[in-house]
């Protein structure tokens, strides 16, 4: 059960970071400034009429929108750009041109002349929110797709309570080797509170080389439980990750970046060494097709565990660990997006009835809509999660069942709310339930969690 509950404890980790919303790519159909597609004939006699209405009109609004749109159409960024700065002059701190302005220059890659615009449309009281919506997301795609910063760090802090807090069975009569057993009260699920703590760190250094940079990432896991039986389930939980990152426009990938890293883990159980693994791993990141963020990686990690009195035979766990995963985002629109996740990870290790392949899919949505309590500032997210787990192992297990191989299937699903109460703090609640379906009894469990944490962000 320990193995069990260490291994699920730092993928909640894990899983808990990748929820936040993820940042689309936009693309030309989020804008004001998108039409139906028009052939190049049809264009340019349309954008030769606008001209000539537009000197008879200087000061109408939407037939300057219109000239603009067929400017953007065919590539011809300046024109659309020289027409809207000119109707600031007739309509001054309209939030409709700043934005459109500010996608414009976002797309000539003028990304501080673009942030500019946003910037201003955001401090416009008068700013709409649909309007608003997409200016946050622009800001945040200049954040981390193009001009991304050098240095970000978010901090979690959690009470948490959990129904199975040890992924112990849900009753002490098990079946071992075909025969019923009866079990202590201390193998079995227990439920617990327990003081969770998430922190990551992230530096990127420019090359000052086509946009080429060495990215350092690190994440800290801590668990503790209050209760005495069970800290010996307590998980620290250290990774680092170091390597350079390639800009893929030069070939051919726009917004997509390479990631090629090392790893570094450490993880203590019940504050005695569990294992240490070093690493590496390919990371493809890309903003390029329209509305979506695809994030693929493939990472292997060669884990070495130490034997401990509670544990003496856990250098049979030791052994290559290679995960192949990919998750897809899409927003529909601006602040509401869905996304899709899978991976297969195989485990090759000493002994066979450890050595598996596990196969995950899972899906969710982000809605971010206004606050009720605050319009106008610190929208709130809900976040909705589920998936499935699959897991066979190779050899049967001599001490459970000397004939048939363990196989399990874990169900879960979850949902959180992100609520900002300033520009870096935010209250998260969350609930999880996850149910595992194993043909070994003992490996059988089911967990209901929920927490309210603080999240930091710097």
């Amino acid at each position: 059960m320990i193995r069990v509950l260490a291994h699920w404890a730092i993928a909640v980790a894990v899983a808990g970071l990748v929820m936040g919303v993820a940042t689309p790519s936009i693309a030309a159909s989020d804008s004001n400034i998108a039409v139906k597609r028009l052939g190049p004939p049809d264009v340019e006699a349309r954008r030769e009429a606008m001209l000539q209405q537009m000197i008879a009109r200087p000061s109408d609004l939407d037939l300057a929108f219109t000239y603009a749109n067929l400017s953007a159409q065919v590539g011809d960024y300046e024109a659309a750009i020289s027409t809207l700065e000119r109707m600031l002059i007739y309509a001054p701190n309209t939030p409709r041109l700043q934005l459109e302005l500010g996608i414009l220059y976002y797309r000539l890659g003028a990304y501080e002349v673009a942030r500019s615009y946003f910037e201003q449309a955001l401090a416009n009281p008068n700013l709409p929110p649909d309007i608003a919506q997409q200016v946050r997301l622009y800001l945040s795609q200049l954040s981390i797709a193009a001009d991304p910063p050098a240095f970000s760090a978010t901090l979690f802090s959690a009470i948490r309570w959990e129904s199975n807090a040890n992924s112990g069975p849900g009753t002490q009569n098990v079946t071992l080797q075909g025969i019923n057993f009866t079990i202590d009260d201390e193998s079995v699920g227990r439920s617990g509170w327990s003081a969770l703590n998430i922190g990551t760190i992230h530096y990127s250094h420019d090359l000052k080389r086509q946009g080429d940079r060495i990215e350092f990432d690190a994440l800290i896991y801590s668990t503790a439980y209050f209760d005495k039986e069970l800290q010996d389930i307590d998980l620290d939980f250290f990774e680092l990750t170091l390597g350079p990152s390639f800009n893929m426009k030069r070939w051919g990938m726009d917004q997509s970046r390479l990631f090629i890293y090392a790893i570094g883990d450490l993880a203590y159980l019940g504050y005695d060494y569990y294992f240490g693994a070093p690493g590496a791993g390919i990371r493809i990141l890309s903003f390029g097709a329209e509305r979506s963020v695809l994030d693929t990686r493939i990472e292997t990690r060669i884990r070495d565990f130490d034997n401990t009195p509670d544990l003496p035979t856990n250098t049979l766990r030791d052994g290559p660990q290679t995960r192949f995963g990919t998750t897809y985002s899409y927003y529909v629109t601006p602040g509401f997006v869905v996304t899709a996740q899978g991976y297969a990870q195989r485990e090759d290790v000493t002994a066979g009835f450890y050595s598996n392949w596990e196969i995950a899919l899972s899906g969710g949505f982000a809605w971010t809509f206004n606050n009720p309590l605050w319009q106008g500032r610190y929208p709130w997210t809900w976040q909705v999660g589920g998936g499935i787990i699959r897991r066979d192992y190779d050899d049967p297990d001599p001490v459970i069942n000397p004939i048939e191989a363990e196989r399990d299937d874990q169900y879960w699903a979850r949902t959180a709310l992100i609520l900002p109460v300033a520009e870096t703090w935010a209250l998260v609640p969350q609930v999880e339930y996850r149910d595992q379906q194993s043909n070994y009894d003992i490996r059988a469990f089911d967990d209901l969690m929920a927490l309210l944490g603080v999240q930091k962000r710097f």
